[in-house]
């Protein structure tokens, strides 16, 4: 008697953890889901609204994800001050998880043996390329705020955090296929997996790894070159290039640095290479008196969707729950727009996407799949474990909560920053000295103008005007800032 009251208490213990919010823990919420308020009020431009109920949530295994979407929302607003914040307790997070964590085989197996119910209890710690976007949009908060020196610092970061980010996956990659092995667990033992992990790489196109990106570099060459630090600016330039070839504002940069630098053979080539770039690209920097540098987010990232592959393991069929990307989902939400440039009626021209971020995140994903993949099984076999000892040794009924638990924890890790645009694409041109009539237009390929946005604008010699600019649906969000030569 004392026995089956015993299994029955277990029993309601669990159904009572999952009305109580055990939902939310167990991931049956997705992630996606529950932002879908926050990106509701962008829509509609309620800024303040989003933030504070980001705020209020910014806690438990999400904080950190929290963090970047409220420093991202301040971002879009022009509160570059306010975005500051979030982003450096989020960065601050981060830095401490990375002091602690040591990766190696004691610590892997320990990290595997002690698993919790899914990747949703898993504190999130942001993808490798998010790490190093935080790094960048912090370094672009700093621009705006005419703090050089903040945005030089933030930039050095990211540069950094781009080499070590692949160092730390390659090890960490390496100790969890070494554990695998040992038990006998590898991805290329189950085609269905493989077939999975082949549509993320159909996916991602031309897109080598996901821990370098060619707006960080850019970002940087821009920021190294105001700062004076033309060496450095030209190595990033040329990094940019090597991401992103068709990027047609770097072309311009390369020309003219190296021939400040006096690099004369490289010089000559890029002359060869962009034999179509007009003489206005070749002139000094300065040349008519003043700059108009001008950063573009569009549309949202893609968010990632749950599968379930029944797969064979110890002579029985189990279901495991992966995230993936789906070709329907990166099709881009505003992704496709561009913005023209507009002086007083007069064209100066569109934005070129300097980085395509849907690929990216896909990458990030393709390149976590054997890490997450180890962990599922890791969990499913000590689950399976656990129900087998409860079969022997309990009721029907014990037996049956805990196929219920099992069934109902077993979901996808579908957490991403999901705030993030999904191209990022760069306008910069010099201009006269005088009054300015700008006006950026955002327009579908096709031309038609879905929003505008007007700034007056007065520069004198040496300026440089820097323009933020995010599309949210078909509405469009401006900051300018005149940054005043200093020499």
């Amino acid at each position: 008697m004392k026995k089956i009251k015993v299994n029955i208490l277990f029993f309601f213990i669990i159904l009572l953890f999952i009305l109580a919010g055990g939902c939310a823990y167990l991931g049956m919420i997705p992630y996606p889901q529950t932002i879908q308020g926050q990106k509701q009020l962008l829509y509609g431009g309620k800024f303040n609204q989003a933030t504070q109920r980001l705020t209020k949530e910014a806690s438990g295994n999400n904080k950190i994800l929290y963090l970047m979407e409220q420093g991202m929302i301040h971002n879009i607003q022009g509160n570059y001050r306010a975005s500051i914040e979030p982003f450096q307790q989020a960065l601050a997070a981060i830095q401490s998880f990375e002091d602690r964590a040591v990766i190696s085989a004691r610590s892997v197996a320990s990290q595997l043996l002690t698993l919790p119910t899914n990747d949703n209890a898993i504190p999130y710690r942001g993808y490798a390329f998010e790490r190093v976007l935080l790094n960048t949009y912090q370094a672009l908060n700093y621009f705006f705020l005419d703090d050089l020196e903040g945005a030089r610092v933030e930039v050095r970061r990211a540069d950094q955090r781009q080499t070590e980010e692949l160092k730390r996956h390659n090890k960490q990659i390496s100790e969890y296929q070494k554990w695998g092995k040992k038990r006998k667990i590898e991805t290329a033992d189950y085609p269905a997996l493989q077939r999975e992990k082949e549509k993320l790489q159909n996916l991602t196109g031309s897109v080598l790894n996901s821990f370098q990106n060619a707006f960080t570099y850019y970002l940087s060459g821009i920021i190294y070159e105001l700062h004076g630090e033309d060496n450095d600016a030209y190595i990033d330039y040329k990094k940019t290039y090597q991401l992103s070839p068709h990027f047609s504002y770097v072309r311009k940069d390369l020309l003219r640095l190296s021939q400040r630098l006096g690099f004369r053979e490289e010089y000559a080539d890029w002359t060869s290479r962009f034999e179509t770039i007009s003489k206005e690209a070749k002139t000094g920097p300065h040349k008519e008196g003043a700059e108009v540098i001008l950063f573009y987010g569009a549309g949202f990232i893609a968010q990632k969707e749950q599968i379930k592959l029944t797969l064979p393991i110890n002579n029985t069929l189990i279901s495991m729950a992966l995230p993936v990307y789906t070709r329907q989902g990166v099709t881009r939400q505003g992704g496709n727009f561009l913005i023209k440039v507009f002086d007083a009626g007069r064209s100066l021209g569109n934005t070129s996407m300097v980085v395509d971020l849907d690929p990216l995140a896909v990458k990030a994903l393709e390149e976590e799949f054997p890490i997450i993949f180890i962990r599922q099984m890791a969990r499913i076999l000590s689950k399976a474990a656990l129900s087998k000892n409860i079969q022997k040794g309990s009721s029907n009924l014990s037996f049956l909560a805990t196929s219920l638990y099992n069934i109902l924890s077993e979901n996808a890790d579908l957490r991403n920053w999901l705030l993030l645009p999904n191209t990022i694409q760069v306008f910069r041109r010099y201009v006269a000295v005088g009054n300015h009539e700008f006006s950026w237009q955002l327009q579908t390929p096709s031309g038609t103008i879905q929003d505008v946005q007007k700034s007056s604008i007065t520069l004198q010699k040496g300026d440089v005007c820097i323009v933020n600019l995010r599309s949210i649906e078909n509405r469009l969000f401006s900051t300018a800032k005149i940054l005043h030569s200093k020499k």
